[in-house]
């Protein structure tokens, strides 16, 4: 007895938990009851395929195509060599501008390691002797003074002074000389000069290769070995290797729901059945007047090897809960809600009888709206 009693029981609450679902699914013919829900809030609009972009890289220089190795289709890191036009002569002249240049590097080396300190060298000895000879032309003074020496002895000291002074005096100005406008100065012109002479040359050197600019996959090749080019000329087409961006317009007041890094799912026309993973990567705030839209950027998360620059699809996007808007909200389907006269109203339930309400309610979609001026609970009929 007690089993069928508990079996009973059971029954009894299992039916009363139908009873409230059925009450509260949006079935056809049901009353809506309702409650404070989060509503996923969905974003559908058109998408393309904008970037990357196939990317032409045209000859810098002109001549005779002597090497293309690279071949469609392969993915290049940066700096690899696409298409080589013939540098000889502009590797020679390289080659010149290196020797020149490293010539008067020499040059200067040399003396800043031996002529510069051979002439500081000197000017220490003129020093000294100066020194010397000043002290030697006082001393003579003295005892020319005292009676002590004859007067050729006194102008011997002083002929001897002159001459450390003026050999003194010459080795400090080609010390000045040197290090300010002279020979160092000179060098130094020269070595700047070649300098830019190297770098012109070494620019001419690159300007015959045609190198991917970063890590890329080669779309086209429109030159053959021994082909001759022109300066400007189209040679290559390559895509960069980086996650497919997808552009859409969506409604402004959308925009709510809208952040970075929404997942998002993408499925283009070419390829009905495959469906994409991307996600939010920019919202554009700036809306245009004329369509009332802002642009979206998704950014694809998969590598689907179909995904082609120009592609057309759809986009839907997850849009992001907001209290008050699709979170905890009073939330009803769009479907219970009547119209009169343009007045919105629903059929609110109150004990036997059924009677009209207005309604206040903000949509959240297609499918879902807020309401604002009815009560958690109430029970509303679905229109006649």
């Amino acid at each position: 007895m007690k089993k069928k009693a508990v079996l009973g029981i059971a029954l009894i609450v299992l039916a009363a938990a139908a009873a409230v679902l059925l009450l509260r699914r949006p079935a056809g013919g049901e009353d809506f009851v309702l409650k404070r829900t989060d509503i996923d809030y969905s974003i559908l609009a058109s998408c393309t395929v904008s970037y990357p972009e196939p990317y032409g890289m045209a000859a810098k220089a002109g001549g005779d195509v002597v090497a293309v190795p690279a071949r469609e289709g392969q993915r290049a890191a940066k700096g690899t060599l696409l298409v080589q036009v013939d540098d000889f002569r502009e590797r020679q002249n390289l080659a010149i501008a290196l020797s020149n240049y490293e010539g008067v590097k020499l040059k200067m080396a040399n003396a800043r390691e031996e002529v510069y300190p051979r002439l500081r060298e000197q000017l220490n000895d003129a020093r000294a002797s100066l020194a010397e000879a000043q002290a030697n032309a006082e001393r003579i003074g003295a005892l020319f003074q005292a009676g002590a020496v004859a007067k050729v002895e006194r102008e011997r000291a002083d002929t001897a002074l002159e001459a450390a002074r003026a050999r003194f005096n010459q080795v400090k100005l080609q010390v000045d000389s040197y290090s300010r406008s002279g020979a160092a100065a000179e060098l130094i012109n020269q070595l700047n000069a070649l300098s830019a002479q190297v770098e012109l040359a070494r620019r001419a050197v690159a300007d015959k290769r045609v190198a991917a600019p970063y890590d890329c996959t080669v779309v086209d090749l429109d030159v053959v070995p021994g082909e001759t080019v022109e300066t400007g000329r189209r040679v290559a087409t390559v895509l960069e290797s980086r996650p497919w961006i997808l552009e859409a317009n969506v409604d402004q007041r959308d925009l709510g729901f809208l952040e970075d890094g929404l997942p998002a799912t993408a499925v283009f026309d070419a390829f009905p059945a495959e469906k994409v993973a991307a996600s939010v990567n920019l919202v554009c705030t700036v809306i245009d007047l004329d369509k009332g839209t802002c642009r979206l950027k998704l950014r694809v998360e998969e590598d689907k090897p179909f995904i082609r620059h120009g592609m057309t699809g759809s986009a839907e996007v997850r849009g992001r809960r907001v209290p008050g808007l699709n979170a905890g909200v009073l939330a009803l389907p769009s479907r219970y809600v009547a119209r009169d006269n343009g007045a919105a109203f629903v059929l609110l339930r109150r004990g036997g009888s059924v009677g009209r309400a207005a309604l206040e309610y903000a949509p959240i979609g297609e499918k879902w709206v807020a309401v604002r001026n009815l009560p958690e609970g109430a029970r509303i009929a679905p229109p006649k």
